[in-house]
């Protein structure tokens, strides 16, 4: 009987997107994220559980296990179901992982969550086929580009699309 430890895994560091790598970048027109519509990740009647998260929709927790899930937060969201599953019990200061199950990609405008998504399959499930990690990100910094680049030539605003494929254009503070 050897040594039978169990190999350690290394812990893959999620980067930041650097500000030069996204205002320089350059989105090929003919790639689809380029057609992608902002659509709300928030609407009325998404928060189906009791006992809601303010910005954190369906936040619950598995039970039995210290494992939570919950639809995709705003900013202050995430802070607020962290403070839901921490509270007193669990130290904040310990390790958390955060994992994103989305297939496409996720952009905050003012704090609220926007994604990218085929112009017809907007309020309906996309299933994107073969999605890798490495393509979201990818394609999520191209779609921060794609949105940088409208609001630019929107004046500041950024039109986006609800669920119901209601249109309106929303002012970008940050």
């Amino acid at each position: 009987m050897g040594d039978d430890k169990p190999e350690e895994k290394k812990e893959e560091k999620v980067e930041e997107p650097k500000e030069e790598e996204t205002k320089a970048r350059k989105v090929d027109k003919a790639k689809p994220i380029w057609d992608a519509v902002a659509m709300a990740d928030h609407f009325k009647g998404n928060q189906k559980l009791p006992d809601p998260v303010e910005g954190c929709p369906n936040f619950r927790r598995v039970p039995g296990y210290k494992v939570y899930c919950c639809g995709q937060p705003t900013i202050a969201g995430f802070e607020a179901a962290l403070t839901k599953a921490c509270g007193d019990i669990y130290p904040k200061d310990g390790k958390i992982l955060w994992i994103n199950l989305r297939q496409e990609p996720d952009v905050y405008v003012n704090g609220v969550p926007y994604c990218a998504r085929p112009p017809n399959k907007i309020g309906e499930y996309a299933e994107l086929g073969n999605v890798k990690r490495a393509n979201v990100k990818d394609d999520e910094l191209d779609f921060l580009a794609v949105c940088q680049d409208r609001i630019k030539n929107g004046g500041g605003k950024l039109k986006v699309v609800d669920v119901e494929k209601k249109q309106s254009e929303i002012e970008v503070k940050d």
